[in-house]
């Protein structure tokens, strides 16, 4: 029987064969525990439980064995969900219906509303996230082929990766992270040479989302200030190790442009997926950090370079595309 059926009496289903049990049976107040289940939309395990626990107390036919539920039985009964459906388990509903102490009934609700705040705050974040990684990606792809002065925002580094081998001794952290936060962080490298053996494997978090993976412990991170660089992307695949030849367009134009590298290329992998039998492909966001020198000519008119790179700390520089 589902919710939406009419709710039959007992004594259209289970006749009983005295006078006194049938009146009972023939009450229109008094259902059998299947039907009570399809009307509050908990299982029949579920019922007994909370019977079992004192806080419901159906009456029971002493020749049948049945048992039949009041109106009081069932409104207990669709209290008791409500507060399974706010987060409490069976076991925290049981300590609050059995007994009428309302200051420790409060105390639980103000300890449940704390938690659902928290929750929705971790959602909110996640949506946000969400969109953060699909503008990320949408960015990304198009920027293909062609480059654009940025300011990269300050982030943390985990290496994790030694070559293709994992490092055992940061994989706490790592599976720490990815364990409730993975969302928050992104795979990448960090490019100290031009030969795949210059490049560093790891994950990365943003300052601004250290908070939301729980991570306080920053001198077990390598920190990357935010910084003027070109910005770039490219995609990578199974069986071509990453290098400096991975981007090598961003360097060619670079070189034509006289603008000098200020420190080491980062790259952030915002997709990555099975692309054929057997091979891996992904979508890199590229930074390349300039040299003061390089970024003079980009500055606003009249603004000394000094001025330009201190503000650059402060807030993101508005993206000039060069192509």
């Amino acid at each position: 029987m589902t919710s939406g059926e009419k709710i039959h009496r007992q004594s259209d289903m289970h006749p009983a064969p005295d006078d006194a049990v049938r009146l009972a049976v023939r009450d229109t107040n008094r259902y059998k525990i299947g039907e009570v289940a399809a009307l509050v939309g908990m299982s029949s395990e579920s019922i007994r439980y909370y019977e079992r626990e004192g806080i419901i107390s159906p009456e029971r036919n002493p020749l049948s064995g049945y048992r039949y539920y009041s109106a009081w039985d069932i409104n207990v009964l669709i209290k008791a969900r409500s507060y399974r459906q706010a987060g409490f388990s069976m076991e925290e509903v049981v300590s609050i219906m059995n007994g009428f102490d309302t200051d420790t009934v409060l105390n639980r609700l103000a300890s449940k509303q704390a938690e659902l705040h928290q929750s929705i705050m971790h959602l909110a974040k996640l949506m946000y996230q969400l969109k953060e990684d699909a503008a990320r990606m949408e960015e990304t792809a198009d920027a293909i082929g062609s480059f654009r002065f940025e300011y990269r925002p300050p982030m943390h580094f985990l290496q994790t990766q030694q070559g293709y081998a994992l490092i055992a001794s940061q994989c706490r952290i790592l599976s720490d992270w990815v364990k409730d936060h993975g969302a928050f962080i992104l795979p990448g490298g960090v490019y100290e040479g031009p030969s795949p053996d210059d490049v560093r494997y790891g994950f990365f978090v943003e300052d601004a989302k250290l908070e939301e993976v729980d991570y306080h412990n920053e001198q077990e991170l390598e920190a990357f200030p935010g910084c003027f660089c070109l910005a770039s992307s490219f995609y990578s695949g199974t069986g071509t190790p990453l290098c400096y030849g991975s981007f090598q367009s961003v360097l060619s134009y670079m070189e034509q442009e006289h603008l000098e590298i200020a420190a080491s290329p980062i790259s952030r992998i915002v997709h990555m997926a099975r692309d054929g039998e057997n091979a891996y492909r992904s979508l890199h966001q590229l930074w390349i950090p300039l040299s003061g020198k390089s970024s003079a000519h980009l500055r606003p008119k009249d603004m000394p370079i000094e001025e330009m790179l201190r503000d650059l700390g402060a807030y993101p520089f508005g993206s000039e595309s060069l192509l």
